[in-house]
């Protein structure tokens, strides 16, 4: 990706990693810990660990990355669950490489992810002996011994199904907070908040890929990834999702529907009222009249 944003002389020596409070999120995710009892770890828009707690990942953990292939693997696992919640845009759960239960959630700002905060390695208390049997014969493919692996989920208290999800419901309000309080935020000068800033700036009037590449001097596909990885989706996507956060926002303070279509971007009536109920599935109309 650097080596792709260099072609871009607007972007030249920029970076789009986000920028991170480390010792101010070590308190929140230390006082997260104490309240759940649950390791908590955050992530950079580029899949790296920034932070986390316990620093010590736990022994069943510890024993897979011993290996190289077990690193590699858990880096994978860990980058899939960051794609996959960018995509959503919300918290889920799913069952890593090594069979454990862990929850993500992206950390959301401008329209953009710049993070990820991640609960791991926790055990299902339902069907708990063959969750045990399947992480044991993960683990195996990177050399930890049965019971080697036995021991070591010992030491991860099973949960009930109920407990992960009302935890994957507080990370995203953990997340939410985060942001909130700018634990993290878009590094200065970043493309992505230049995007963001343009982007705002022009949304009443005409947005183009064309119009984006010529103010930015960059290729299409450059200007594509750039918003693909800042925004997780496509640059007329992002402009489309933000001519419609725009409109709502008209409609709810008392704007007509024409006045919104206007304030956002949209010429053709129709087609801004066609495109609204595409992506909220009711009427400008309704919209209005429930939020106004």
């Amino acid at each position: 990706m650097r080596e792709r944003l260099a072609q871009c002389p607007y972007f030249e020596g920029v970076n789009m990693i986000g920028s991170f409070d480390t010792q101010k999120l070590q308190e929140v995710l230390k006082d997260f810990y104490t309240a759940v009892g649950i390791r908590i770890s955050i992530f950079d828009d580029e899949f790296n660990a920034v932070t986390e707690y316990p620093l010590v990942p736990p022994k069943f953990c510890a024993n897979i990355r011993a290996t190289r292939a077990g690193r590699e693997a858990c880096r994978a696992c860990d980058r899939a669950a960051c794609l996959r919640a960018q995509k959503l845009r919300e918290a889920h759960i799913y069952t890593c490489h090594a069979g454990l239960t862990e929850a993500i959630t992206p950390i959301q700002l401008d329209g953009g992810v710049i993070g990820y905060a991640i609960l791991a390695h926790m055990m299902p208390a339902e069907d708990y002996s063959a969750a045990q049997e399947n992480a044991c014969s993960l683990a195996a493919r990177f050399g930890t011994a049965r019971e080697d692996s036995l021991a070591a989920l010992r030491e991860i208290a099973p949960r009930p199904a109920e407990q992960i999800h009302a935890a994957a419901r507080v990370l995203d309000a953990l997340a939410a907070y985060v942001q909130m309080r700018n634990f993290a935020r878009l590094g200065g000068g970043t493309a992505a908040r230049e995007i963001e800033k343009f982007v705002s700036e022009n949304l009443s009037g005409k947005l183009s890929a064309d119009l984006l590449c010529k103010h930015f001097h960059c290729s299409r596909s450059s200007l594509h990834q750039i918003a693909r990885r800042a925004f997780g989706m496509g640059i007329m996507e992002y402009v489309a999702s933000r001519r419609i956060e725009r409109a709502k926002r008209c409609l709810r303070e008392g704007m007509s529907i024409a006045e919104a279509a206007a304030a956002s971007g949209y010429e053709d009536y129709s087609y801004f009222c066609r495109a609204f109920r595409r992506a909220e599935g009711c009427s400008p109309g309704e919209y209005r009249a429930r939020n106004a």
